[in-house]
């Protein structure tokens, strides 16, 4: 929201081109696409209905709405106020509330691995608003990780509170699929059965085009540039959200290594791993969002044993080897998403 909310996430791909052209599609149904800015990316939806239900001016409405809610980039949102040194509490708006409830229930089940207090860290690191000055050593590391820590939180009502000075979040690991949930909720509401909402490569689908068996989508194993992406998978699907966290997004280079932006919130440093990218299907792309996120930091056989505790999510994983080979793995139920 505003600019660079998150990096675009360039390792989903929606295969718009397997869909057909609207002169085509039906003689009932119109394919109607919508399009443009958002948080600091690019918003896609495509629905089919017989006339067009939603405009343009309704997407930037609600766009415009989250963006005041939860931009980190806006010193007029909510989330901007919570985050100045002088307030200890805000009043929610029912976008932000759910956001930061949904935050306390991934921070548990990620045994704190998702927390959203991250954001001094974020900023230390040169990877938030606040662009750092280098590698920071150990030492101002340590100091700035004593304000975080989702203890330092507490909701009460509609208001949230900082218990500590200094402490600040930064939800942008989780709102951008939110964004895509209340997008979709909004084109259902309208009477839209059949659609495919995309923001910044998160992605949330319900029922197929005509003639198709859902939507198709293709991940790729991410490279530095587009030059250097490699279709690795097609999947089809009908119900439910998909995103992607992956390692370029966003690094900075230390002694010639690459480190990504996703930092454990317990080291205060960021994740060490040969994961490239973590593709999750879930209900809801809030789900996927927050899961892929915390999944970055483990290793291919923890993300797979971690997603069979978990109901209705399904995991694909590209990582490299020892011989920096690149391979995947995939949870079961992710095989039959793959377009046949």
């Amino acid at each position: 929201m505003g600019v660079n909310w998150k990096f675009c996430c360039a390792f989903v791909l929606t295969v718009w081109s397997f869909a057909l052209p609207a002169q085509t599609v039906s003689k009932q149904l119109n394919k109607i696409r919508l399009e443009g800015p958002a948080q600091g990316t690019q918003f896609h939806i495509s629905y089919f209905a017989a006339d067009s239900l939603v405009k343009r001016d309704e997407i930037d409405s609600i766009l415009n709405l989250i963006d005041l809610s939860m931009s980190i980039y806006r010193n007029d949102s909510k989330i901007s106020t919570f985050n100045q040194d002088s307030v200890m509490h805000i009043d929610m708006d029912v976008h932000l509330a759910k956001v930061i409830a949904a935050s306390f229930r991934y921070h548990k089940l990620s045994d704190g691995q998702f927390d959203i207090t991250i954001a001094p860290l974020v900023n230390l690191w040169g990877f938030g608003v606040n662009k750092g000055q280098g590698i920071p050593d150990s030492a101002l590391v340590m100091k700035t990780k004593e304000l975080v820590g989702m203890q330092y939180l507490k909701v009460r009502g509609n208001r949230l509170f900082k218990k500590k000075a200094g402490v600040k979040i930064d939800v942008n690991g989780i709102a951008q699929g939110y964004t895509v949930d209340v997008l979709a909720d909004y084109l259902q509401r309208k009477g839209i059965s059949r659609y495919m909402v995309e923001v910044g490569g998160e992605i949330r689908t319900l029922g197929s085009p005509p003639g198709q068996h859902g939507f198709t989508i293709g991940i790729v194993q991410p490279g530095e540039n587009k030059v250097d992406q490699v279709m690795t998978a097609v999947v089809q699907l009908q119900l439910g959200a998909i995103t992607t966290a992956g390692s370029f997004e966003k690094f900075i280079k230390y002694k010639n290594k690459k480190l990504g932006h996703h930092l454990d919130p317990m080291t205060g440093f960021p994740y060490r791993t040969n994961v490239l990218s973590v593709t999750v299907y879930a209900k809801t792309a809030m789900d996927a969002d927050a899961l892929d996120n915390f999944l970055m930091g483990q290793e291919p056989e923890q993300i797979i044993a971690r997603t069979k505790a978990l109901k209705n999510v399904e995991v694909f994983v590209i990582y490299q080897n020892k011989d920096q080979s690149v391979q995947t793995i995939y949870s079961d139920g992710f095989s039959k998403l793959f377009k046949n």
